[in-house]
């Protein structure tokens, strides 16, 4: 198993090179930076302040982080009980510790997700246009969230990182990431389209391993 973990982690590797050069093709594509882009920059630039020189939101974390486990572990058919949290770290007990349930919190910004859902609830009862601009700087603010703890959580090589595989996790993590980000991106960018986006990513991948194919069997 752990000699499959490492020819998948070679593997991603130029995946994640690939998903970063797509992606800085389509950022530097950005010309017409739009009312809403300028409150999504606002909110992740915030949240970075905030976090660096302020105070921290590590019960928030923690909370969502165990949450995203018991929810992953509902949606591939299993239990989740005995939940724990605090500013310092928490725990659930799954019956199904999969790869999907071990990764879950550091794939998807949870809070954005929150923010997303309460945003389209409100729609069928108030005008919510006009808080238009606070929602976007809300997206911007919880996503830099996500994403801060995620690096530290990398960097401090957690348990479910380490149990599913250090080096293919974080490649994952990075690829997905990067790709969460994107598409956030492309909804408030003229200029960036999260299609182009995974379609670079397709044809590059496909060029590169195809092209590796030829020089070791062809």
């Amino acid at each position: 198993m752990s000699a499959l973990r490492f020819i998948i982690s070679i593997l991603l590797i130029p995946v994640c090179i690939i998903t970063t050069v797509s992606f800085y093709d389509g950022i530097i594509s950005i010309q017409d930076v739009s009312k809403s882009a300028l409150y999504f920059l606002l909110g992740a630039l915030m949240y970075s302040v905030m976090h660096l020189l302020l105070f921290r939101l590590d019960f928030l974390y923690v909370f969502g982080h165990e949450s995203m486990h018991a929810l992953a572990t509902v949606f591939s058919g299993g239990k989740a009980s005995n939940m724990k949290v605090s500013s310092k770290g928490g725990s659930v007990k799954t019956t199904t510790p999969n790869f999907f349930v071990m990764l879950a919190p550091y794939l998807l910004p949870v809070y954005t997700v929150v923010v997303a859902i309460i945003y389209f609830i409100l729609t069928f009862f108030i005008d919510i246009t006009q808080y238009y601009g606070a929602f976007i700087f809300l997206v911007g603010f919880t996503l830099m969230f996500h994403l801060a703890y995620t690096a530290e959580s990398i960097k401090e090589k957690q348990s479910d990182l380490i149990k599913t595989g250090y080096l293919s996790s974080i490649s994952f993590i990075y690829i997905v990431n990067l790709a969460v980000v994107f598409l956030i991106m492309s909804l408030f960018f003229r200029d960036v389209s999260f299609t182009d986006f995974i379609s670079s990513i397709y044809e590059k991948t496909k060029f590169f391993y195809w092209s590796f194919w030829k020089q070791l069997f062809l």
